[in-house]
């Protein structure tokens, strides 16, 4: 009988620091999220340009390597699975990934918890509307995003069928650990990869609606 794999916080990150130990561990991070989110988007609605994407990163690895970033998805699933959380930014943090020049910080999901239940609790207790509309002009990893969707769950509310979300983030790779997250748990939104006070866009992708 195959023994389960059992996957938590620290398997993830065994897991990653045994990946490509030559390369910066920023890349192998900005790898492994490019390659989840190509797989995930590319399993809807294909993309050649984004495939291509993909293989050239492939080639950058071994057979083993490649199989420790698919485990690293695998992870990150079972991480997401029991309520909406923000894992990947709390991981990019607890790496030491962040960049720190540029006011790069992911807001711990207990206080983006917090604002969500400030915000909209009232709201939601009393949702009248069919469904809510949701902006998020610098969505970083999509931590605020799922503390609102959690507060949305706690109200009887189903995120998949009265949740619209538009997301946007000047940097790519938060951009696509935002895409990722709201794509596993099914959250209706659009992720543009772009400056929002200039209104330049580069990138429109769309997560998986419910």
């Amino acid at each position: 009988m195959t023994e389960t794999k059992q996957y938590n916080k620290q398997s993830f990150i065994k897991i990653f620091n045994s990946i490509a130990k030559h390369k910066h561990r920023y890349q192998v991070f900005s790898d492994f999220v490019t390659m989840s989110a190509i797989a995930v988007h590319n399993g809807l609605n294909k993309s050649e340009t984004l495939e291509a994407e993909y293989m050239e990163i492939v080639g950058k690895y071994s057979k083993e390597e490649v199989n420790g970033l698919s485990e690293l998805l695998a992870n990150l699933i079972e991480l997401l699975e029991p309520e909406p959380r923000d894992i990947l930014g709390g991981l990019y943090m607890e790496l030491e990934l962040g960049n720190t020049n540029n006011g790069q910080f992911f807001t711990p999901p207990d206080i983006s918890l917090l604002l969500a239940k400030l915000s909209y609790g009232d709201e939601l207790e009393n949702l009248k509307r069919p469904f809510i509309t949701l902006s998020e002009p610098a969505c970083g990893s999509g931590g605020m995003v799922l503390a609102f969707v959690k507060t949305m769950l706690g109200y009887k509310h189903n995120p998949a069928e009265k949740l619209w979300v538009q997301c946007i983030d000047i940097d790519r790779v938060a951009g696509f650990m935002c895409y990722l997250q709201l794509s596993l748990w099914h959250v209706p939104a659009e992720v543009i990869i772009g400056n929002t006070l200039s209104m330049e866009f580069l990138l429109y992708t769309s997560s998986l609606l419910g």
